[in-house]
């Protein structure tokens, strides 16, 4: 998109109010990812405890689609009592670009669902088209399959998991795109370990 842009302006083509909007868009897009990819490099980790539901709240506010509340649907599923050892800012912002992902490619549904117990994952999914590309494929730096997309979000996702020593996997199912962030025992406290039981 930017280097057709680009051309475009070097043969002494001018672009049309619909093309400014778009760019306008992509490059505050741009900005806000490539700024969260910084901070990451930047920041050691902070660690301390959030139940899953506390982390998702925060990648919901972090998240940039204009409607509110967000169009998601949630799903909680086992234990309720557990606390995840994370930086909550850099994990929120991981999950946002997930969030984001999602609302932009669902055909008309989009959601989360955690699954709480030894581990954690946060599976965010949606019923667009997927990935022509694949699944692993999707995670590299640049791919998008939004013509134009600089393909930052999965390429932040990812950073924000491996940060923490978690995982990210993506696949596609028939119907239904999936992302999850896995959290591995050690990172999970449940309510008998709080208690010192």
């Amino acid at each position: 998109f930017f280097r057709l842009m680009a051309e475009r302006l070097n043969r002494g083509q001018q672009l049309d109010a619909e093309e400014l909007t778009a760019l306008a868009e992509e490059l505050e897009r741009f900005s806000a990812l490539s700024g969260r990819l910084r901070d990451f490099a930047r920041i050691p980790l902070t660690r301390s405890h959030h139940t899953p539901r506390a982390v998702l709240e925060a990648a919901c506010l972090l998240a940039t689609p204009s409607a509110r509340p967000l169009p998601l649907e949630l799903a909680f599923e086992g234990e309720n009592d557990v606390l995840l050892s994370c930086d909550i800012n850099v994990l929120a912002q991981g999950l946002a670009a997930l969030i984001d992902n999602a609302l932009e490619a669902k055909a008309t549904r989009a959601g989360v669902t955690v699954t709480s117990g030894d581990s954690v994952s946060v599976c965010m999914w949606d019923d667009g088209p997927g990935f022509e590309q694949g699944a692993h494929a999707a995670l590299r730096w640049g791919v998008s399959t939004r013509p134009g997309a600089l393909g930052l979000g999965l390429t932040l996702a990812l950073r924000s998991a491996r940060a923490h020593g978690f995982s990210l996997e993506h696949e596609r199912e028939p119907g239904r795109t999936l992302a999850a962030r896995r959290v591995p025992a050690r990172d999970v406290l449940s309510g008998h370990a709080k208690l010192g039981a």
